[in-house]
């Protein structure tokens, strides 16, 4: 079976917007939602601050706002189901996303405007190898 992000056309339009008004530095986001065997369902997102505030390749969240978030979340009944960050390139993930998609189990959300358009692709990390994800937007 395929893994699949579900996410409304709404949370689609808001990250985008967040990434254009960040650029040409990157955008950040966190999806909040639930996990339902191989869907990831975003029900919340959360667009951040980029902590790496001068580059236009590299983002980073305050660790203390991510584990608030992370613990509201919990209250919620929620979890971290994706990272979302944009790209001065085309939207497949960069060797430093290899590396933190490693540590950080969540689909991962990339968007470039390299083509004029946003375009927006998911990516998951398992068994060590990065699998692309269907975007089903609702």
């Amino acid at each position: 079976m395929q893994y699949m992000l579900h996410l409304s056309i709404k949370h689609l339009d808001l990250l985008h917007n967040h990434a254009e008004t960040s650029f040409p530095l990157e955008a950040v986001a966190l999806l909040f939602g639930r996990i339902v065997e191989q869907s990831f369902i975003v029900n919340r997102i959360e667009l951040m601050q980029n902590e790496a505030s001068s580059s236009t390749t590299s983002f980073m969240v305050n660790p203390e706002e991510q584990y608030r978030l992370l613990v509201e979340a919990e209250k919620q009944d929620e979890e971290l189901v994706g990272i979302f960050h944009s790209h001065p390139a085309p939207p497949v993930p960069s060797i430093r996303d290899e590396q933190n998609m490693k540590l950080n189990d969540v689909v991962w959300l990339i968007a470039s405007k390299e083509s004029g358009n946003w375009l927006s692709k998911a990516y998951l990390m398992e068994d060590q190898q990065i699998k692309e994800v269907d975007l089903c937007l609702i």
